[in-house]
């Protein structure tokens, strides 16, 4: 059973950055739980894929990219991250040979909160659920119809952790919890069963702002709060996923050993 816990410092620091109340106003009934009032909710259909943050945006602070340069974590971690980049550049004791494996080179999820970083997402309203799915074939289920998270008696963590949101205006505030301690909070470094994320998630014109606030006593010396950008695209998805039958990556030990360039492309699986 992985306890959870809700953390006062969160708070604190949500208030200090305008990021509003965890819940819905009590004299109000959530918005999103008819199709008659889905109706109402901003329009965020199309593809948002990620770029750059625009000039002159005003973000909580950087995500530091993939590795996650700009988490403040504890100062074991903050080594190992370092390390384990020199790594993935080859640069480490075994050079080319000893390139780690992040979670999608090994089969499995990224999990929340680093599943919105790589790739482009699109957004599905149903009545009392919001659900985010990824180009990458994962999918993030965001409850509106007020429930609360589900008790410790009854926890079941999972990649994508247990979501509950509600709109403030045209924000949809959503609080994680219950994630699988094998989800990334970025590549190299897995979160715990104490992360929590809290994620307002914006459109701003043509573009999408997500504001994240992540804490964890166990890896991080204070509250990591980034923002992220996206643009959208009118376009269907693209289907991806590495793990298929054609996937060339030949891995070992928890690291990427090679690349197998002998793949028949027009026979998925065969190598010659």
């Amino acid at each position: 059973m992985f306890a959870r816990a809700l953390f006062p410092a969160v708070a604190v620091l949500l208030a200090a950055v305008s990021i509003g109340p965890l819940r819905a106003d009590a004299d109000n009934a959530p918005r999103g739980q008819s199709w008659d009032s889905i109706k109402t909710l901003p329009d965020w259909s199309g593809m948002w894929t990620p770029i750059p943050a625009p000039p002159g945006a005003k973000s909580l602070g950087s995500p530091g990219g993939i590795f996650g340069k700009t988490a403040p974590l504890k100062p074991e971690l903050a080594a190992y991250r370092d390390k384990r980049v020199k790594a993935v550049a080859g640069e480490g004791e075994l050079g080319t040979n000893g390139i780690p494996l992040s979670n999608s080179g090994l089969c499995l999820p990224n999990g929340t909160p680093h599943n919105m970083e790589p790739v482009s997402h699109e957004y599905l309203f149903t009545p009392g659920r919001v659900t985010i799915l990824l180009e990458n074939s994962e999918i993030r289920r965001i409850w509106t119809d007020g429930r609360k998270h589900v008790p410790d008696e009854l926890s079941n963590p999972s990649f994508s952790g247990d979501s509950i949101g509600h709109w403030e205006g045209d924000t949809l505030v959503v609080d994680t919890v219950d994630i699988y301690p094998e989800a990334e909070l970025f590549i190299g470094q897995h979160v715990t069963e104490k992360t929590h994320v809290i994620e307002r998630i914006t459109r701003v014109g043509n573009e999408m702002r997500i504001d994240t606030v992540v804490e964890d006593p166990q890896l991080l010396t204070k509250p990591w709060q980034y923002t992220r950008w996206y643009e959208r695209e009118d376009r269907p998805a693209v289907d991806y996923n590495s793990c298929t039958a054609a996937d060339r990556a030949q891995k070992g030990d928890g690291r990427l050993e090679g690349i197998d360039f002998k793949v028949n492309r027009s026979k998925p699986g065969a190598t010659k």
